[in-house]
Order: C-alpha cells, then sequence, then structure tokens
C-alpha cells in the first residue's frame, strides 16, 4: 500500500503515538513489532481510542468505525516511519536549533554535561538544553532521564520545547540503542562526536562488529558539520575519514586537536589544550590554532577526552578562552561519576561503571589517589546477558588485584533493582565464576544493604570505598550515606 506523502495530511494529526494506550481521537498510530511485544496486536484498540489512521510494515485493509473507514498504511520500516511522522508533527525542530549529539560506549553523560554547561556559563539567560541519561533540561522544564536517547516522538518533543523556549543549542547523548532503532531518524545534528567504543550492549548487538558499525554509520557527515572522532581509540581509529570536516583529536599523539603537558594530582589535573590548525567556526569566521592552559577539578584520563571534546566546540562557537578556562576551574564534577560523596576519616566514591571500558577508566583514576585499601561495592549486572557479566567481573579481577590492599563485595540488589534490571541466575552464575577463574577473594549479597553495611564494618582510616554499578546503584550514595549519619557523628 502507498504512504501518505502530503505534509497536510500529516499535519492534521492531532498526536502521534506507538502505544494504543496512549492514543486519542485523531492520532497516528504507529503498530511496531518490539522485542517482547507486537503492536500490531493494538491496532483494534488504538482505533478505538479514535486513531484517524494506522501505519504498519504489514499488509492490510483499512478498517471501519462508525460508518467511518479508517486507513491502515503498509510501511517499509515501522520505527523510521514514526521518527518521520514526529518531525513532520513537531515542524522538525532541529532546523530551529543547534543539535550537538553525543556517542560512544563511555564518556557521553560527562561530556554532554560539561558542553551544556560551558554554553551556559555565565550566561545571562540560559542557552543551551540537555538530553541524556541523568536528566531533560528544555529551558523552563526539567524531566528525570528515562533513556539515554529518548524515543522518537519524545525527542521531537524535547527539540520542540527547547526551540520554543528559546535555547540555541542542544546537547544529546546518542545511544547506540538510539541509532539501530531509529529513534534519532529525521533528525539533523549541527555537530556530531566519538567518545570512544568498547564492548558493550550484547542484549542489542549480534556482535562486536554490528555495534561498531552502527556507530560509524551515525558519525558519517558529508557537509561541512563537524564530527570529532577519538583517534586513541582503536575502532574509532580505524575508521579513517569518514566525514568531511572531520576533526580528530589525541592525547597520544599530536592530532587536529590533542592534549600534552598533563600533570596530575589527587582529584585535579592540567594539561595544554591544543588547536593545531585552523577551525571553521559555526559562524563561518576562521579560528587560528590555539593553545590553551586548562585546570580541572576532575581526576581521570578519560576526563581529559571529555575535556578536549568540550573545548573544541565551546571555541567553534565563539565561547572566549579566558570564559572556558574558568569554567574548567569551577566545574565541580557530575552525579556518579567518580563523585567524593564523603570524605572524612575515608572516602567514598560513586561512580556508574558498568562495562569493560568504564571500569578501567575508574580504576585508572583510583590509582592515582593516596589510600590505604580500596573497598569496592559492585553490582552486577542484569538483563544485559552474561557476556557482559563475565567481561565486567574480568576487568574487575585484574584491575582490583594491582591494588596491594583490596576487599570486593558483589550485590545484586534485588530490594532495589527495577525488574528489568534484575539480575538472572544465569548473570549472576557467569559474574561470579569469573571471579573465581581469576582467584579473586570477594562476599557476594542477594541485597544491597548488607553489601554497604559489610563495607562500613570493615573500613578503617584512610580506605577508599568505591561503590560501583548501573542503575541499580543509584540509590547506594543516599543508603550508605543514612547509614553513615547513624553509626557515625561525622557527616558529610
Amino acid at each position: 500500500m502507498a504512504e501518505l506523502t502530503s505534509e497536510e495530511n500529516l499535519l492534521e494529526f492531532t498526536g502521534i503515538a506507538c502505544d494504543s494506550r496512549e492514543v486519542k481521537p485523531g492520532y497516528a498510530f504507529v503498530a511496531i513489532k518490539g522485542f517482547k511485544t507486537d503492536g500490531n496486536k493494538f491496532i483494534d484498540e488504538a482505533i478505538r481510542n479514535g486513531a484517524k489512521a494506522v501505519f504498519t510494515e504489514k499488509a492490510a485493509a483499512g478498517k471501519e468505525k462508525y460508518g467511518v473507514k479508517i486507513p491502515i498504511i503498509q510501511v517499509k520500516n515501522a520505527r523510521e516511519y514514526l521518527a518521520f511522522l514526529a518531525a513532520q508533527h513537531y515542524n522538525h525542530p532541529s532546523k530551529d536549533i543547534e543539535l550537538i549529539g553525543i556517542t560512544g560506549t563511555n564518556g557521553k553523560t560527562t561530556s554532554t554535561h560539561l558542553i551544556y554547561q560551558l554554553l551556559n556559563y555565565n550566561s545571562s539567560r540560559k542557552t543551551a538544553g540537555l538530553i541524556g541519561t541523568i536528566n531533560v533540561d528544555t529551558g523552563k522544564h526539567i524531566y528525570p532521564g528515562k533513556l539515554t536517547t529518548p524515543d522518537s516522538i519524545t525527542l521531537q518533543k524535547y527539540l520542540r520545547e527547547m526551540a520554543d523556549n528559546g535555547l540555541k543549542y542542544a546537547c544529546m547523548e546518542v545511544s547506540s540503542h538510539g541509532i539501530k532503532l531509529k529513534r534519532i531518524a529525521n533528525t539533523g545534528f549541527a555537530v556530531k562526536v566519538a567518545t570512544n567504543i568498547s564492548a558493550d550492549h550484547f542484549d542489542l548487538h549480534p556482535d562486536l562488529n554490528d555495534y561498531i558499525q552502527v556507530k560509524k554509520e551515525f558519525l558519517k557527515e558529508s557537509s561541512n558539520k563537524p564530527v570529532l572522532i577519538n583517534q586513541d581509540n582503536k575502532y574509532l581509529g580505524s575508521f579513517g575519514r569518514i566525514a568531511e570536516n572531520q576533526i580528530n583529536y589525541s592525547i597520544m599523539n599530536e592530532s587536529d586537536v590533542f592534549a600534552d603537558k598533563i600533570e596530575k594530582w589527587e582529584r585535579k589535573q592540567s594539561f595544554l589544550y591544543h588547536l593545531n590548525r585552523n577551525l571553521i567556526n559555526a559562524n563561518g569566521q576562521i579560528s587560528q590554532p590555539v593553545t590553551i592552559k586548562t585546570e580541572m577539578n576532575l581526576p581521570g584520563e578519560h576526563n581529559i577526552y571529555n575535556a578536549l571534546i568540550a573545548i573544541t566546540i565551546a571555541l567553534y562557537y565563539n565561547i572566549p578562552v579566558r570564559q572556558i578556562q574558568a569554567f574548567f576551574e569551577n566545574f565541580k564534577g557530575l552525579w556518579r561519576r567518580l563523585e567524593f560523596i564523603y570524605d572524612k576519616e575515608f572516602t567514598i566514591i560513586d561512580d556508574c561503571a558498568h562495562n569493560p571500558g568504564s571500569y578501567e577508566a575508574v580504576f585508572a583514576s583510583i590509582s592515582h589517589l593516596d589510600f590505604n585499601k580500596i573497598i569496592v561495592v559492585n553490582s552486577l549486572r542484569g538483563n544485559r546477558g552474561t557476556a557482559i557479566n563475565k567481561k565486567n567481573a574480568d576487568i574487575i579481577a585484574k584491575s582490583i588485584r594491582k591494588f596491594k590492599r583490596h576487599q570486593l563485595i558483589t550485590t545484586n540488589c534485588n530490594e532495589v533493582v527495577k525488574e528489568i534490571d534484575r539480575v538472572s541466575p544465569e548473570e549472576e552464575k557467569a559474574f561470579i565464576n569469573t571471579l573465581y577463574n581469576n582467584n579473586i577473594e570477594f562476599e557476594h549479597f542477594q541485597l544491597l544493604y548488607p553489601a554497604l553495611q559489610y563495607a562500613l564494618d570493615i573500613v578503617e582510616k584512610g580506605d577508599i570505598v568505591l561503590l560501583l554499578g548501573p542503575h541499580a546503584m543509584d540509590n547506594a550514595a543516599s543508603m550508605i550515606m543514612d547509614m553513615l549519619g547513624i553509626i557515625s557523628p561525622l557527616q558529610f
């Protein structure tokens, strides 16, 4: 069957939905065959709720409702068509805002927040919005983050709110789910960035190569819009030149953008940022090569990469050098990103490490700190398969044994984890057996509370307690601080 192509017809819809329960009179309903539920089973419900038209990958005839024939229109790719309808419905908001898309296995959240806060720094009014894992800021409203990259309807809604609220920029995390499931289809990006690629998301991608190719397709760009690529990552470095205005960055070698003279101490570091070639900025003017002395309150080599991204984009948008320097000097860090939540007789650090690359980055950062013993409380990764849990356990084992004094505590977080993130027996077995195979001693708890209590029972002066893991650990910081309030007079 033919697709609707008339813009007038598309704009007649009062809304778009892919969940039949959300359909209201005048809506377009897109039936998507998902991983667990097939939207085609709910076409009748959508029509009962007032759908004006139905779009599906399956061939079907129109249906009668109250004597009116409801068109059921076959499309090639329902997810992509949903994004098309959503962009049309919200009048293509990405054309009205400078959308900066950050993709990569790790570093998306920190990079987007750095850019978002830097573009807003010392501004009399907010100019940049944010779409990401922690939250969404559309200028006048802040929403909790639910998906790293929202579904296409929600994404276009957020971008339209930002544009209508007078924002100039939007900083957005672009996940492999968002790319492969067409959530970002029909969305125009002014700047694209690749942070790094390492093993992850085996629940979606059949193998690592598929994961890499999905990222590569997003980054390809034939226009003169800038695309920043981390040349130190072996997978990204293998891409070669995939964008007309590709800006390569590195901390290992001289590149278009690079850092050197890196100095690290406890919880701070400094480096020289180098723009090594002319940069055509957003206004079409040429910015000359520049060197910027940068000091920041963020430990870890991975955060130097994040800073290179933020500084380059700031220069592209004509942010003054002194303003960039002042921002980094005053930036205090992010929630659950090497976050120092307690720092008295011992230290507690919280981080959302959840894949091999992020675990490596965290342990490398911790190695520069001064402490007696490291106590790691780590949550297993639920509903992501055995492969990623084996890899995570292997990296943790190899990393923790580098510390002379260490204690590993693992947990399934069963009392706080969302059902969708619950650890399966197979995942638990894969993780624990990998630790056994690495001859690592550990204590395992089904619940988070006793795992945290055990950490506090054994912690001594000068130790570090390191809280690690995905969303299941989001409440760990508040829980352990409550426990500290009971057992210790010292408060954070």
